[in-house]
């Protein structure tokens, strides 16, 4: 997958304006409690709550044919593909796994999404989701695998861009890869001082450790593993290219992502997811390290419930 910058130019005049242009600034008070210049990029006020919807608008625009989509995803992927496709009339059905997150699950049934719980992790749900487009002759989208979602994320680096000084550091979780990719690749064509560090749960490791050696590799469960009745071919490794778009990773684990969210509520008042405050955990455990730089750091998702 590579990034078009003129179709990321094109992505930001054609994104719903209330998910284009979020607030972008100094907190003073996250600030002094770390030692550098806090800039939050503040992606939770939208009407989805999450970044993802950046590149799930810009997919239903590159794709005005589709009639049918299936996603193996109930988390914040999939609340941006159901906001988009029901706000131009397309059909759109999650998966996720049993133990999804019940109060988003619940938020998208109120609001008329069909959600389907199956498989004991997001990859078994993937699987059925796989399965089931097949049945239902829908087409199957999952972030990570269409560059449309890279170049809508990207969007969002083009107007930290706009802020005034230099800035350091961007922080930015690495997910299945388009976010990362797509705040990479712009930054490092149009911010090169600026450096940019992929942030990763220590829950699953291989994510990062697949990024330090060049490279993210997606390799889908194999049919079957979820359910008894099999798709009939698997489908190809995913493989994203983020060895050019980071120039370094970071660790965080649970008590980090908890301790970030608090810190977001009290001194923001954001209500921040704790996957959506990934970042602020990484720069905090960077900072002792970065006293006095400028970071930018993205309040990527908000907690519902």
């Amino acid at each position: 997958m590579s990034l078009d910058f003129d179709r990321v130019e094109h992505a930001a005049a054609s994104i719903p304006a209330p998910f284009l242009r979020s607030p972008q600034y100094r907190s003073v008070g996250l600030s002094r409690l770390l030692g550098i210049d806090v800039i939050l990029k503040v992606e939770s006020v939208n009407p989805t709550g999450t970044v993802a919807s950046r590149g799930a608008e810009w997919w239903f625009e590159c794709h005005p044919d589709v009639h049918r989509v299936v996603c193996g995803s109930a988390d914040d992927f999939g609340v941006a593909m159901a906001h988009a496709g029901r706000s131009r009339g397309i059909e759109v059905e999650l998966f996720g796994p049993l133990g999804a997150d019940l109060a988003k699950v619940e938020a998208l049934r109120h609001a008329g999404t069909i959600v389907r719980l199956d498989g004991r992790d997001d990859d078994e749900a993937r699987v059925e989701a796989r399965r089931y487009s097949t049945l239902v002759d829908g087409l199957l989208v999952d972030d990570g695998d269409h560059v449309e979602m890279a170049e809508g994320a990207a969007t969002m680096a083009a107007e930290i861009e706009t802020l005034p000084g230099d800035v350091d550091a961007v922080f930015v979780p690495i997910g299945r890869g388009s976010l990362a990719h797509g705040v990479g690749a712009w930054c490092h064509e149009r911010m090169p001082r600026t450096r940019i560090v992929g942030v990763g749960a220590e829950r699953a490791p291989g994510t990062v450790r697949s990024v330090r050696e060049g490279r993210l590799v997606r390799t889908p469960v194999a049919p079957g593993a979820a359910s008894e009745m099999a798709v009939s071919a698997p489908a190809e490794p995913v493989v994203v290219p983020l060895s050019d778009a980071l120039d370094d990773t970071a660790f965080v684990n649970d008590r980090h992502l908890e301790q970030a969210a608090a810190a977001l509520l009290a001194h923001e008042g954001l209500r921040a997811s704790t996957d959506g405050a990934a970042a602020l955990a990484a720069a905090a455990l960077a900072a002792p390290d970065m006293r006095g730089a400028c970071v930018v750091v993205p309040v990527t998702g908000r907690a519902i419930g």
